[in-house]
């Protein structure tokens, strides 16, 4: 019983949209006028503030993976001298 209270509401609303569409076409016209300009503001602020944001995070992210870079040659350098040192201290025991 209550989908088809649903369909009959939705089209009790479609068709009384559409009637007062015809009625109103002319304030219907206004309307647009003044939200047109409010919701291409409101879009492109949304826009710019989305391919900022992208930016941002694509250059921290190119910094990040720079320093984990960075530490990894640091980490084998770091086991590198250290195999040395042991092979040294070993050949000096010899």
């Amino acid at each position: 019983m209550g989908m088809l209270m649903a369909i009959l509401g939705g089209f009790l609303a479609v068709i009384l949209g559409i009637i007062g569409l015809i009625f109103w076409f002319g304030q219907f016209i206004e309307l647009l006028q003044g939200t047109i300009p409010l919701i291409l503001i409101l879009g492109g602020g949304i826009a710019l503030f989305i391919g900022i944001t992208e930016i941002k995070d694509t250059l921290k992210s190119k910094d990040e993976e720079n320093r984990f870079e960075t530490f990894q040659e640091e980490s084998k350098t770091g086991q590198s001298g250290r195999e040395e040192a042991e092979k040294e201290s070993k050949g000096d025991d010899d």
